[in-house]
C-alpha cells in the first residue's frame, strides 16, 4: 500500500514534552505535544510573533536524555480557551533528522513498555 504522506511517522506525546522556545522577542517555555521528523505542534500560553511569512524560531528540548535544539518556523496558529496552539516547520539536516527519527523511536518503545 502507497501513502500520499512524504513523513514516516508523528509521534504523539501522552503527556506534553516540556521545551523551550527562542524567538526574536526572547525566551519563553512551552509544550510540545506531537513530533515528527520535519514538523511538531506546540502549546504556549502567551501568543507568539506570528505572522503568515513564518516567524522563525529555536527549540531545545530533551528526549531520551539526548538533548535537541532545532530550528523552525511557526506555520499555523489556532487560539484555544487559555492557550495558543502552533504548527512548526522544521528545518533539519539529515544528521539532525537521523538523530531525531531515532529518539522518537526509543521513546515510542519506552512507552509502549510501562
Amino acid at each position: 500500500m502507497r501513502f500520499k504522506r512524504q513523513e514516516p511517522f508523528r509521534h504523539r506525546f501522552g503527556r506534553p514534552l516540556p521545551a523551550e522556545l527562542r524567538t526574536a522577542d526572547g525566551e519563553r517555555s512551552v509544550y510540545i505535544h506531537d513530533l515528527s521528523p520535519h514538523g511538531m505542534k506546540i502549546e504556549t500560553e502567551g501568543r507568539l510573533p506570528f505572522s503568515t511569512g513564518g516567524a522563525l524560531v529555536d527549540i531545545s528540548f530533551w528526549l531520551n536524555a539526548a538533548p535537541f535544539t532545532l530550528r523552525g518556523q511557526l506555520v499555523w496558529e489556532r487560539p484555544f480557551v487559555h492557550a495558543y496552539y502552533y504548527g512548526v516547520r522544521l528545518h533539519v539536516t539529515k544528521q539532525e533528522e537521523a538523530h531525531l527519527i531515532e529518539a522518537i523511536k526509543r521513546h515510542a518503545a519506552e512507552s509502549r513498555r510501562i
